[in-house]
């Protein structure tokens, strides 16, 4: 991927809402918008930042060609679904997206998952398994002390305080601490190891993966009987003892180099393993006889300046610009964004700017036989047909039919917005189950807008409902090049809010 097709992209930085006032664990990806914003001015490339509000990326992103989501999405606590869901949206929706891909976060969100592929790839993984309060015999089968966390959360969230357990009951007391916290959320019991701490960070190459400075995390000055955990205080507490006293340090010592060889390998291998893309960081621990052993795998790791991924960067050289270029070209790997694929066309419609009341009867039939619409809904939609059937050229509406071996398959209703010069409102497309999915739709918005462009409406507005109902159909608007300008909560009922799109021709 070079630099021509790079210039190609118009990038939309889409991230989960956060506030100053959120938990620092989410207000920080904020922090990271700004890191990825000022590598991409740096780079030169068009973009803008879209905060996805309640996490449904598919209410608001547009799909105009060159369009490229650098993903910075993160699950907030206790719903760590959300991140590889979101992914999956991109995947649905056709947009090319930096990071890893939902199934490889699926996998990796989980770390009672990661851990089983690596250990039956033969990896080396901390002693370790799933915390069974009824039987928890895991407690049995690996040495103490034990170190306790949710599965599925990342950020440190689950190891507040002092997450070690030097006893069972301790174990069993945090594990039901941790179950009721996280409710449905298996919980991992690990061995604590005593040994030193290292991250991985891995970036993208044209042609592989290039391992960064390796860090490692020392605990200076940390008392007698303070177990040296990275834990959520370290992390986010910026003037706790913890977070004073955690430092990131790069080893260079010419009698560390076998190690760090060997732990370049092993995470190296884990990239590959868990289909990595884009970038990664590996966390591995020594154990009591200086082995490592994987802790974590971390797609999409935090990208703020000072983190730990941005500092290993630095430390080789690279700028905020090397490192979101690279994240880029990863992302649009095989993909040329200058020539846009075009929609799906339909064999054999063909769209006809006339309604004749023979129309009445197969229109009220392909309305109802799709099962989407209610009643109500069914009445406004006839109303819209029975007016231009009544009034003719004078009707504010007007109306295309598509057919298709001498039946209708489908039709639009369109009509100028009064009291404007250039916009009009698109009220119905319609498509019946039979021809559905195969570009009926698109021929017909396509041959709407024609029409629409010809008589000067080049500004087209669409309104739908936000219920998960119409998913698909503010997918179709995305898909065609329509951007979301507005969305009002409950406007239809509670619960069922308005969506605008609109389009310029």
């Amino acid at each position: 991927m070079g630099p021509v097709e790079l210039s190609a992209a118009r990038v939309v930085i889409v991230h989960n809402p956060a506030g100053a006032e959120d938990d620092p664990s989410t207000s920080d990806v904020l922090a990271q918008v700004e890191l990825v914003a000022a590598g991409l001015a740096a780079l030169g490339l068009p973009f803008r930042k879209l905060a996805v509000a309640g996490w449904k990326p598919w209410a608001s992103l547009p799909a105009a060609p060159g369009t490229v989501v650098f993903n910075l999405v993160e699950a907030p606590p206790g719903v760590p679904h959300v991140h590889p869901g979101t992914a999956a949206v991109f995947e649905l929706l056709g947009l090319p997206f930096t990071g890893s891909p939902a199934a490889v976060l699926s996998l990796t969100t989980d770390k009672l998952a990661t851990r089983a592929l690596l250990a039956a790839e033969g990896l080396p993984i901390a002693p370790g398994g799933r915390l069974d309060l009824e039987r928890p015999d895991v407690l049995d089968r690996i040495p103490g002390p034990w170190i306790l966390k949710p599965a599925c959360e990342d950020a440190s969230i689950g190891l507040e305080g002092d997450p070690v357990c030097e006893t069972r009951e301790a174990a069993l007391a945090r594990g039901r601490h941790l179950a009721g916290r996280f409710p449905g959320q298996a919980i991992l019991a690990e061995t604590y190891l005593p040994g030193r701490e290292l991250n991985v960070s891995l970036l993208a190459t044209g042609g592989g993966v290039e391992v960064l400075p390796i860090g490692e995390i020392l605990f200076e000055d940390f008392p007698e009987g303070m177990p040296h955990v990275v834990n959520y205080e370290a992390k986010w507490l910026d003037d706790s003892f913890a977070s004073i006293h955690t430092v990131r340090h790069f080893p260079e010592d010419p009698a560390d180099a076998a190690l760090l060889e060997k732990v370049q390998g092993i995470a190296t291998n884990a990239w590959k393993l868990c289909g990595l893309r884009g970038y990664a960081r590996v966390d591995i621990r020594l154990d009591e006889h200086g082995e490592p052993r994987i802790l974590e795998v971390n797609a999409n790791p935090c990208l703020a300046a000072g983190a730990g991924f941005l500092a290993a960067a630095e430390k080789a050289g690279l700028a905020a610009r090397d490192v979101v270029g690279r994240i880029l070209q990863a992302a649009l790997k095989g993909i040329d964004l200058r020539e846009p694929r075009p929609p799906k066309q339909h064999a054999g419609l063909a769209v006809r700017r006339t309604l004749e009341p023979a129309d009445r009867e197969p229109l009220e039939s392909l309305i109802r036989a799709t099962g989407f619409f209610n009643p109500e809904e069914i009445e406004v939609a006839l109303e819209l047909v029975d007016d231009r059937l009544t009034q003719g050229e004078a009707s504010h509406y007007r109306f295309l039919v598509g057919e298709s071996e001498g039946r209708v398959a489908g039709y639009t209703a369109w009509g100028p917005i009064p009291g404007t010069t250039a916009s009009a409102d698109l009220y119905w497309i319609v498509v019946h189950p039979d021809d559905q999915g195969q570009g009926a739709g698109a021929a017909l918005l396509a041959a709407a807008e024609d029409w629409m462009s010809a008589a000067g409406r080049t500004r087209v507005y669409v309104e739908t409902s936000t219920r998960p109902q119409y998913a698909p159909t503010r997918s179709f608007y995305l898909a065609c090049a329509y951007e979301l300008v507005a969305e009002f909560p409950d406007f239809y009922a509670p619960g069922d809010g308005k969506a605008v799109f609109l389009k310029v021709l």
